[in-house]
């Protein structure tokens, strides 16, 4: 079997583009997100408060058979 004709190479660095001198910036921290899921979870607990009722009342109308 014959090898492929095509070689890749290693691809160069353009010569018109000046090299760097220092080292490129730190990176920013990601946000800090724990405000956003204590307020997502308080908002759950909120709703499975105000929604119990309704399916427990739900609940039993199905099991009376009303």
């Amino acid at each position: 079997m014959e090898p492929h004709p095509y070689q890749h190479k290693r691809p160069r660095r353009p010569l018109n583009l000046a090299r760097r001198t220092k080292p490129p910036p730190d990176r920013v921290r990601p946000p800090n997100l724990t405000p956003l899921l204590v307020v997502g979870a308080a908002l759950g607990a909120i709703m499975a408060v105000l929604a119990a009722p309704y399916v427990i009342g739900y609940l039993i109308q199905v099991v009376s058979g009303g």
